[in-house]
């Protein structure tokens, strides 16, 4: 991860100048895997579904070079300020924010016709995350009610991302360990979208993957304290399969030209200077 910088645990950087002058941004290892696997080229335009508080938008806008557009929405306006706060203490100034509902957004808009990527980083229930655990006994064992409704949010939302027209690759991701959240939400997406869209495999080398529920599900990647030293999460890459083009299917389907023997014709001395000349196989 070339723009992550590593520092020895129970480092405190809140005070340093570099931090408040918002030149550094922290966040955990893990948390650094959705942008950097999305990987916007600079001058592209993305969607972060669930922006605030807005350190992986930050991230994103580092990945463009604060080139080309971010579509950032939430639905909590205290966090949405904090965020714009964070951005522009960090001088990013390609971000769009928008106190807006993301299932409310309405894919043929206009302004999102250029979308090719997205991130996707709803709501989870967090049992990943050590610090909530501590900040909250019992979070890290969500009851069944809260990851059924929070499982249901998650697919309503992947499937809403999806149905954005140029989309080309979409990172989902969760800071949650509980498989309701993760490997089911992307195994019944795609089961809803039948070929239109695959697992694209997320840093093979990644010693922790995802759970085997589902054929391709390797593909995923999870992180935790244990295999990765780093905050329980989740993350898969979701790419369009790409379409032929008519005119390659034209091409593809054709069938092979070969020539046929020219037609017998009555010898005749050529005439000096003049060559012999075959057409064209069409």
């Amino acid at each position: 991860m070339p723009e992550l910088l590593v520092f020895p645990a129970q480092t405190d950087l809140h005070e340093h100048p570099l931090y408040r002058a918002g030149h550094l941004i922290l966040q955990d290892r893990a948390s650094c895997l959705p942008a950097m696997l999305l990987n916007p080229p600079p001058g592209s335009h993305v969607i972060d579904a669930c922006a605030a508080p807005g350190n992986k938008t930050s991230h994103l806008a580092a990945l463009l070079k604060n080139q080309g557009k971010i579509f950032a929405f939430d639905l909590d306006a205290k966090r949405l300020a904090s965020m714009a706060t964070l951005l522009a203490r960090a001088g990013i100034s390609c971000c769009e924010l928008a106190e807006e509902d993301f299932l409310a957004v309405s894919p043929s808009d206009p302004r999102y016709r250029e979308v090719h990527y997205i991130l996707l980083d709803p709501s989870c229930s967090g049992s990943g995350m050590p610090s909530r655990q501590l900040e909250e006994p019992g979070a890290g064992t969500p009851s069944p009610a809260r990851l059924h409704a929070l499982a249901g949010f998650q697919q309503r939302a992947l499937c809403h991302a999806l149905t954005f027209p140029s989309l080309k690759r979409l990172v989902y991701s969760t800071c949650s360990l509980c498989q309701e959240e993760n490997e089911d939400v992307v195994r019944d997406a795609l089961q809803q979208n039948p070929g239109a869209f695959r697992l694209a495999p997320a840093l093979p080398a990644w010693p922790h993957r995802g759970l085997s529920t589902f054929p391709g599900a390797e593909h995923c990647l999870r992180a935790s304290p244990e295999t990765t030293l780093s905050g329980g999460f989740f993350v898969a890459v979701i790419e369009r399969v790409e379409v032929p083009s008519s005119a390659s299917q034209a091409k593809a389907s054709a069938p092979e030209c070969t020539p046929s023997p020219a037609p017998k014709r009555k010898k005749r001395q050529p005439k000096a200077g003049a060559g012999a000349c075959t057409p064209p196989c069409t």
